[in-house]
């Protein structure tokens, strides 16, 4: 599954290292913890990339083990998703 940013989704990161999306279309918004915020940069700047590729980037991050992080970095793309921040194909 590859990943890749909508044009009219911005990101502001905020100084505690967080973040808010916005979908200029819907005006939805979507606020991100410290985690979403790192893993949010890497759809941005990527382009495009897998599920994979987020999960691996999130367990060098964090420390984290897959199996355990792969669940939760799918609900979040999925948010992303629902909330059409991202296109996945």
């Amino acid at each position: 599954m590859r990943i890749e940013k909508l044009s009219q989704t911005v990101f502001t990161p905020l100084p505690d290292g967080t973040g808010v999306l916005l979908n200029l279309d819907t005006l939805l918004y979507y606020s991100l913890n410290r985690t979403g915020s790192i893993l949010w940069q890497q759809i941005e700047a990527n382009n495009a990339l897998t599920l994979d590729d987020l999960l691996r980037c999130a367990c060098e991050r964090f420390d984290a083990d897959e199996p355990s992080a792969r669940p939760l970095i799918s609900e979040f793309v999925e948010k992303l998703e629902q909330f059409k921040m991202i296109r996945t194909a």
